[in-house]
């Protein structure tokens, strides 16, 4: 029995102490056994505010509030309510309480999210102090926002009219408001739109919650503080507490801090369902391209189909089976047969349960918009002869066994298991009060369902089919809520929306009188100065903060442990994961040539995609998803104290009896596979296109802090190779030029396939309790099927060139980085650098960037490898960007703070520094140690140079930014007219794609 299970003692005392409190009514119990916990169900007495506490052993605790907060409007009103109530309130008057927390807590989360009939407030600590504060700190600006008293609050955050003088043109700013011309800027979030608008046209939905840019700026602050009185309020709350907590003490603080303080009000927030359509519906729309950009064969389709409800959890749970079936896993039948019909390069679909009534959507890329029809036929045609003919049965217990996995692995990335379960549980609980917590328990949905691939439990009396096929005649086939969107290319549609808007501003401003151009003029020169004025040190004490005491001085060790397997060094990691075993086989490619890395990464694309000796790819993936949780290939490199080690990796994850069934499946795939196939080759370079270009773009901040660096450290330039603009545009040749280039590219894979799989190169990484034992018979056979050649003892060093670009897209924003190797000017990393960047994200690009500059975000790194870079995201400047990271030397020599404020820096660092691994994070954060030399001692190093940072010591990094200022280093994508407006700053302007 669990510590924590319903019979527990522990939890019959949390019952007879929640039931003390005379505040909640227990509405539920329940044994929460996937979880090792209990939950309980509450309402609040006097507000009937709704309560779900899970408790359990897990010291990473998750707290949220959550309001439904449905649109009728696409102003943006909930986005901007939620990012300005964390702009400061009642007891914690601070004008941006959510950095200080970021800079000085030892939150493992802090975010906040607007979702389309939703907004939740997440928080999450391993320290119980920390816990309760960030806690509090998120009650108190939900409930008592100061946005009431600071209209600049409004202004900075959602959007304003702004005029540097009275020759200036007037324009309009706001963070929000730029985002959000981030957002439009992409064609699946245009085309999403015009779905949402067209599949659900009577409710919430048909609105966007975050907010359209030609919409927000007739927002009104009068009508946005309404919607906050009207909505946040207890009444209208969902809070959520998750792992090792005591329920009662924090639920009798929150009473007694929040709740009491309010009556019952009935909010009339609830979600409509949208009624089912006589027929589907069709629409074209079109989405902005740049001016050099193809239009032929460059139109989205896309087949959109609404069914049940989200809070079935066994309908999302098979419909996520079912677009792994058909679309996701290799050689999916569906997608095979769409890519096969020509009309398309590439297909994905998403199952989109995070609205009540839930959506099924398949997209095909680069498309000719007359294939519409035909796209649907083709679709529909399929899934009649899957529920005439069948499913592939081995295939739906293969993707049950995957699901299954990756339930019992319980790995969400940066989000804490208790946000990720909890998030989930909002799809059920926004609906119904009494599924709160039904989405903790899901294996019996995968029990029901392994019974339905023979069962038709939807329709027992009809037994020529299971459930599965049922599903798809019923939800999809014989369902009319459908809308059939194409997507179609418009050149320059956004240029010419910025025209307009530029024009209407002129207009605008020739309404004003001398007095009103000289008030506005007025009003930009106050916000300007209330973003640049700090807050008081009152206000910033009021913030709660950790001592340096809170902190652990000591590191947490690596786990690394140096044997041999087969003759082949093992760095095992001795982690408990849950009965899971983490193999990674790292084979060491510094003797490439360079120009060979972009083939190299081409053909790990290939590998699990292609037919081998023994399987078709299809069946490969069947195989691999009954027998292990994945197999993965893909090429990196990591910045050793001898040089960058450049590596190909194949990587299993199984379950420890399963080991070396995942062994075997390496095995199989790095000696047999069909590599030289040139009409896989074809459909995979289209594929990687698709999705590359996507990526380009809503990634830019990626793009060019990667680019930008490519210029002047060699790693980055190894990885631009396998995974950035140099990448693509390998990929678009070779999709360009395959038939006349195809016997060499066959050569080169088959010359690449053979060096790359060498026993003298191979280094690996296990992380498990398992014995080492258990992989010997299985890795003795693969390492008897590959070469024995030597390696040779050279590094890989591609010759840098700062080439200083500017890519033109269609989007309205910008993404500007800057990059320098501060190792070039004989600087040694230092912890410290650290601290800085805690400085940089949370006060000098935070408030000239983001704030000031109205951008997204703006982020920077000091890596040990010598990389500094500095990038903005969703930027609606270049230029005054870009001077603003030159100018960030003259801040640092002059840094200046208060002993608080040093404090906070340090916690905040110490926060990212020691975030929660996963088994799996863990394995290869030390492996990535072992082989970079980073020791224990240099790591104690560097958290002693973090914590006992001072003033002197952050002005003391000042040559370390200079040497970004003296790189004259840039990379940006943008807009056309802003890329051409700074052409000065570029050596080369080109298109991105």
């Amino acid at each position: 029995m669990s510590k924590y299970s319903v019979d527990s003692e522990i939890i019959k005392n949390f019952k007879e102490e929640l039931e003390k409190l005379g505040t909640y009514t227990i509405e539920q119990i329940n044994d929460l056994a996937e979880v090792n916990g209990t939950g309980f169900v509450l309402s609040h007495n006097k507000t009937k505010a709704r309560v779900s506490v899970v408790v359990n052993d897990e010291d990473n605790k998750v707290f949220a509030i959550g309001f439904r907060t449905p649109p009728t409007n696409s102003k943006g009103i909930q986005h901007i309510v939620e990012h300005t109530v964390l702009c400061g309130s009642k007891k914690y008057p601070a004008k941006d309480p959510f950095v200080e927390l970021a800079k000085g807590s030892l939150n493992t989360f802090l975010n906040a999210m607007t979702f389309g009939d939703k907004t939740v407030y997440p928080i999450a600590s391993c320290n119980d102090k920390d816990f309760h504060n960030l806690m509090d700190v998120y009650l108190d600006a939900v409930f008592n926002p100061n946005i009431y008293s600071r209209e600049e609050i409004f202004k900075q955050e959602g959007w304003h009219y702004e005029l540097a003088d009275k020759d200036s043109d007037i324009i309009i700013n706001g963070v929000v408001y730029n985002e959000m011309r981030g957002v439009y800027s992409s064609p699946d979030s245009v085309l999403a739109n015009v779905i949402n608008q067209k599949l659900y046209p009577d409710t919430v939905y048909s609105v966007d919650s975050g907010g359209n840019p030609d919409v927000i700026p007739t927002l009104t602050r009068e009508e946005y503080l309404d919607y906050h009185k009207n909505y946040y309020h207890p009444s209208n709350s969902y809070i959520y507490l998750y792992g090792n907590i005591n329920p009662a003490e924090q639920l009798k603080y929150i009473d007694e801090e929040y709740l009491s303080d309010y009556d019952y009000l009935y909010v009339p927030s609830e979600i409509p369902m949208q009624g089912a359509f006589d027929e589907p519906v069709k629409c074209i729309t079109e989405y902005s391209v740049a001016d050099e950009e193809e239009l032929e064969k460059n139109s989205i389709l896309t087949y959109n189909v609404v069914l049940g409800e989200s809070k079935n959890k066994t309908l999302t749970e098979a419909m996520n089976i079912l677009q792994f079936i058909l679309i996701d896993s290799p050689g999916a039948p569906l997608k095979k047969k769409i890519i096969d019909s020509g009309i398309c390069s590439d297909v994905e679909a998403q199952y989109d349960s995070s609205m009540r009534q839930p959506m099924f959507t398949v997209v095909a890329r680069e498309a000719d918009e007359k294939d519409q029809d035909k796209f649907v036929e083709i679709i529909e045609s399929e899934l009649r002869s899957y529920v005439e003919n069948g499913l592939n049965k081995l295939a739906l217990e293969a993707a049950l066994n995957n699901y299954e996995f990756r339930a019992k692995e319980a790995s969400f990335g940066r989000f804490p298991k208790g946000l990720a379960l909890g998030l989930d549980a909002f799809e059920s609980w926004l609906y119904d009060d009494k599924l709160v917590q039904d989405k903790f328990s899901v294996q019996g949905v995968y029990d029901y369902l392994r019974k339905g691939i023979n069962e038709n439990l939807l329709n027992p009396e009809d037994k020529s089919k299971g459930f599965f096929e049922q599903l798809i005649e019923s939800e999809i086939l014989n369902n009319n809520h459908k809308a059939f969107v194409t997507g179609v290319p418009a050149v320059g549609l956004n240029q010419k929306k910025d025209i307009e808007l530029a024009e209407k501003m002129a207009e605008y401003k020739k309404t004003l009188s001398q007095e009103e151009i000289e008030k506005l003029i007025e009003d930009t020169a106050h916000l300007k100065a209330y973003q640049t004025e700090p807050s008081t040190p009152e206000e910033l004490a009021t913030i709660p903060l950790l001592s340096i005491d809170d902190i652990d001085k000591k590191i947490r060790n690596i786990v690394n442990s140096e044997e041999s397997v087969c003759g082949i060094k093992t760095i095992r990691h001795d982690i408990f994961t849950n009965g899971i075993s983490y193999l990674d086989m790292y084979f060491r490619i510094d003797d490439l040539d360079y120009e060979d890395l972009s083939k190299a990464e081409l053909l790990f694309e290939l590998l699990k995609y292609v037919d081998t000796d023994e399987h078709t790819y299809n069946e490969l993936s069947t195989l691999i998803n009954l027998n292990t949780g994945g197999v993965a290939f893909t090429l990196g490199t990591m910045f050793a104290n001898d040089g960058d080690f450049v590596y190909a990796l194949c990587k299993t994850k199984t379950f420890d009896d399963k080991v070396a069934e995942g062994i075997k499946l390496i095995h199989e795939i790095i000696t047999s596979s069909h590599i030289t196939d040139k009409k896989r080759i074809r459909e995979i370079i289209s594929e990687i296109k698709a999705a590359g270009k996507n990526t380009l773009v809503e990634g830019g901040h990626v793009t060019t802090r990667s680019r930008a660096g490519s210029y002047v450290l060699n790693g980055m330039k190894i990885m631009e190779a396998l995974d950035g603009v140099d990448y693509y545009r390998f990929i678009d040749y070779v999709d360009k030029n395959l038939d006349e280039i195809y016997d060499e590219l066959a050569e080169d894979l088959k010359r690449l396939y053979n060096k790359i799989f060498r026993k003298k190169a191979l280094t690996i990484s296990y992380t498990s309790k398992n014995e080492l034992s258990a992989l010997e018979d299985s890795l003795g056979k693969l390492l008897s099927d590959i070469s024995d050649a030597d390696v040779e003892d050279k590094k890989m060093v591609p010759e840098l060139v700062v080439k200083n670009e500017g890519f033109k897209t269609a989007s309205k924003v910008q993404y500007v980085a800057t990059a320098a190797n501060f190792k070039n000017a004989g600087l040694e990393y230092n912890g410290a650098l650290n601290v800085l960047q805690t400085i940089f994200s949370y006060d000098y690009l935070w408030i000239n960037v983001r704030v000031k500059g109205g951008a997204y975000g703006a982020m920077c790194d000091f890596t040990r490898s010598g990389f500094a870079f500095m990038t903005s995201y969703r930027d609606p400047n270049l230029g005054e960007t870009y001077q603003i990271y030159k100018d960030a030397v003259k801040y640092v020599e002059s840094f200046d703070c208060s002993d608080r404020d040093m404090v906070k820096y340090i916690i905040g660092t110490i926060a990212k520094m020691d975030a929660p691994m996963t088994p799996l994070m863990e394995g290869m954060f030390s492996f990535s140690c072992y082989i970079c030399g980073i020791t224990d001692e240099e790591r104690q190093k560097s958290r002693d140079a973090i914590l006992t940072a001072t003033q002197e010591t952050i002005r003391g990094l000042a040559p370390y930014v200079q040497t970004i200022a003296d790189s004259d280093v840039i990379c940006a994508v943008g807009s056309e007219d802003k890329i051409n407006e700074s052409s000065d700053l570029f050596k080369e302007i080109t298109k991105l794609y």
